[in-house]
């Protein structure tokens, strides 16, 4: 398998509705090459860290495979056009990817190992949750009684009535949620212990919980 001279990103970046076409412009200039928006609302509470800005609002989240020669222009240009250094526009975070990309060839590129770029000084990690349509309310008081401030509940109906999508290789279908919360790495194992006591994820159809490195991020507050 080859080594890139760069190492590969999962780039993620969580905007207020209506602002996914702008990120989908700065990633295209460029030079990005594919990219996706998911469909997504926002759930915080203001007197917590305040990750994604006001209560209960739609959300586009943007997600792409880039490479760390990319990531640095992009990390600068969202900064620039969509203010991201300000509190409750958005946030933008980086996962590394070890393996599991493919050139236009077929061959398969592995990443180097890379440090994390904590935001504010803090180190942070990502948490999904993949659940029944119905059962999100129960994750996010779960996360919230262990510390989590809010998240970003990414709707997985496509643009047909009967399409699905996929994310990390898991099938979202219309009755599935997937509930996406940055927690700093200290809280993280309260707040899974919490989720999978409060809805039996233990038991064969509860859902499904898997937690992420985040190696860069902006867009993280202290409220």
């Amino acid at each position: 398998m080859d080594s890139p001279k760069h190492g590969m990103r999962l780039f993620w970046c969580i905007l207020d509705f209506g602002k996914g076409s702008k990120m989908f412009d700065i990633y295209r200039k460029l030079g990005g090459v594919g990219g996706t928006i998911f469909l997504g609302r926002g759930t915080v509470s203001s007197d917590m860290l305040n990750l994604l800005g006001i209560l209960d609002s739609r959300k586009e989240v943007f997600l792409a495979l880039v490479d760390e020669a990319l990531e640095d222009d992009l990390y600068h240009e969202v900064v620039r056009q969509l203010g991201l250094n300000k509190p409750h526009k958005g946030i933008a975070f980086s996962m590394p990817v070890k393996y599991g990309f493919w050139k236009d060839d077929g061959s398969q590129i592995v990443s180097p190992c890379e440090k994390k770029e904590g935001a504010n000084g803090l180190d942070y990690e990502a948490i999904f949750v993949v659940v029944n349509r119905g059962s999100k309310d129960e994750v996010l008081e779960a996360a919230k009684s262990a510390g989590a401030t809010g998240g970003t509940i990414i709707h997985g109906r496509g643009a047909a009535s009967q399409e699905k999508q996929t994310l990390f290789n898991i099938q979202i279908e219309p009755e599935k949620d997937v509930i996406l919360i940055i927690s700093s790495t200290d809280r993280t194992d309260a707040i899974v212990n919490a989720i999978k006591n409060k809805l039996d994820i233990d038991k064969p159809g509860a859902g499904i919980i898997f937690v992420m490195d985040i190696t860069r991020a902006e867009g993280l507050w202290r409220g």
